[in-house]
Order: C-alpha cells, then structure tokens, then sequence
C-alpha cells in the first residue's frame, strides 16, 4: 500500500460510528452511494469484509471492529494536533461560565485582562448546561460546585456567602424585622438556600411567602433591584449592585454557599500560555475580590 486511502477511511469510520452508511453520508455532506463505494473499496483492498448486513441496518464485523477502534483513536490524535497547532497560531481562547456569572462579575473586569493582555482574544460561552472541553472545543472554563470534576485540571478561585437583598425603594419599606420577612413576597432560584439561611436565623421557613422560582441568578437579582420582592443573593454577583446602591443588604445574617467557583481545564494543556495567562489573571481578581491573599 503506497498511499492511505485516506477518503474511504474516513467514509468508513463515520459508518462504523454511526452504524449507518446513510447518516456517515450526511455527516459527511456525501451520498449514500459514495459512502458504499468507499466502503467496498476499502473491503477489495483489504481482502477483509467490514460490516455484514443485519435486517435493514449493518454491523461490524470482527475485522471492521478492529479497524474502526484504531482509526477513532488516530483521528482523535489528528484532530488534537491540529487544534494545538491552530491555538500556537491564535490568540483567541474560547472559556465557558455561566450566563449569571458573566453578567455579574465577570464582564464588568474584562477590560483589566484586555489592558494586560492585549494579544489574548476572548471567545465567551455562556449557558447553565455542562460544557464538555474536549467536545465542545473549550480551553477553559469557570464551574461552580463542589470541585469534583474527573479528568480535568481544577484549581479553587473563591468561595461566596449568601444573604438577604433588596431595593432600597422597596414598596411599603424595607423589614426591620425578622418577623416582618412574613409580609413580604420572597424570591428565590433555591428553595434549600432559603431553608439553609432560615436556620440560620432562627425562623421558620414555613411561614414565609414565596413568589416565582427564578431560575437564573442573575434575573433574581434583577428582579429584586427592581423591587419585584426580597432576594437571597450570592454575594460573589450581587457585590457590584450592593456598591451602586441598586440593592441594600438586610439584616446581619449570611451563611456560607455550599458551592464554590473553580477554574477547570484539560491537564495536558494547563501551560498553554494564553490558559495560563487568564487563569493567573482570574486567580488575581477573585484574591483581591474576595480581600485575600494572592496565591
């Protein structure tokens, strides 16, 4: 064999993913008679049938089996050689976080980062869904949770308190009182948050007044500014709003979040210097945020 046939490798290892020529063929923008003309192309060189034909859908055979597991790891390989070679190229770096964070915290500091790094290109992916680095083509991301996260890099940024917000032009004045908390609508995106902060208080969560679950936290807040009702805020994206005085804090209890921030990213690329760059930046906001020491 000269040369690879590198066309029908690549027909084949789409039909042996999908177990279908015909979505290999959409896959590949090729017709389905295109795909099954590389396919027996391939069986005549390599004197080896590759799939057999099961009812009105196919199977590998032991030799496609074989053949399909090495050229899913070769073109994993490929893929990830390219990508490097392009971000070596490139300055742009793709991060995903959530959308309430970006708002909140986030957005408001980028420009520090674009004075200092000026050759960095910020591509920002925002959403509440997981994103999957490798899949999705991520270099870095910003999660909040426990900092379990398998097969990644994850290094702690800050921790957040949560505590009671609202309006300071809040219809019928602001609650003196615990116990005024009841004639109040309150507003939440977590029901445990505000079971967790009445604990804390010393209330009963029961006999308080709940208004719409507000998924995203960052239109909890806005909800609240707009003094739509009372807010358990996260003080890590509610700091900014507390300092315009669009939003005042009541009452003196807070109780920690039992989920922190962390910056995630694939092992093998933690030293790329564009990764490396935002994360030391991030790193040094989230101290000087948060009033502790840089790490």
């Amino acid at each position: 064999m000269d040369r690879l046939p590198l066309n029908a490798l690549r027909a084949f290892e789409a039909a042996a993913r999908n177990l279908s020529l015909s979505r290999a063929a959409e896959e590949l923008h090729l017709t389905h008679g295109a795909i099954s003309h590389q396919v027996k192309a391939l069986e005549a060189l390599l004197g080896s049938a590759l799939f057999e034909r099961r009812g009105r859908g196919v199977a590998l055979t032991e030799a496609g089996q074989h053949l399909a597991e090495a050229l899913s790891v070769s073109f994993t390989r490929i893929n990830d050689a390219m990508q490097a070679v392009r971000r070596q190229g490139s300055g742009t770096l793709t991060i995903s976080v959530l959308t309430s964070f970006a708002a909140r915290w986030l957005v408001p500091r980028l420009e520090r980062f674009h004075e200092a790094h000026p050759e960095v290109v910020l591509n920002m992916r925002t959403g509440r869904e997981l994103a999957d680095l490798r899949r999705d083509g991520i270099d870095m991301g910003v999660r909040v949770g426990k900092g379990r996260y398998p097969g990644l890099d994850t290094q702690f940024l800050m921790s957040e308190a949560l505590y009671v917000v609202a309006s300071p032009r809040l219809a019928g004045g602001l609650p003196k009182t615990l116990d005024e908390l009841r004639r109040y609508t309150l507003l939440r995106d977590s029901f445990d948050d505000w079971a967790i902060w009445c604990r804390a208080a010393g209330i009963e969560v029961q006999g308080l007044k709940f208004g719409t679950a507000i998924q995203d936290s960052s239109v909890l807040l806005e909800a609240a500014a707009n003094g739509g009702g009372i807010a358990l805020a996260r003080s890590v994206l509610a700091a900014d709003d507390l300092a315009s005085g669009r939003l005042v804090r009541l009452f003196d209890v807070e109780v920690p979040n039992i989920f922190s921030y962390w910056t995630v990213t694939l092992p093998e690329r933690r030293e790329e210097p564009a990764i490396a760059k935002f994360r030391a930046w991030l790193q040094a906001e989230a101290a000087f945020f948060t009033g502790r020491a840089p790490t």
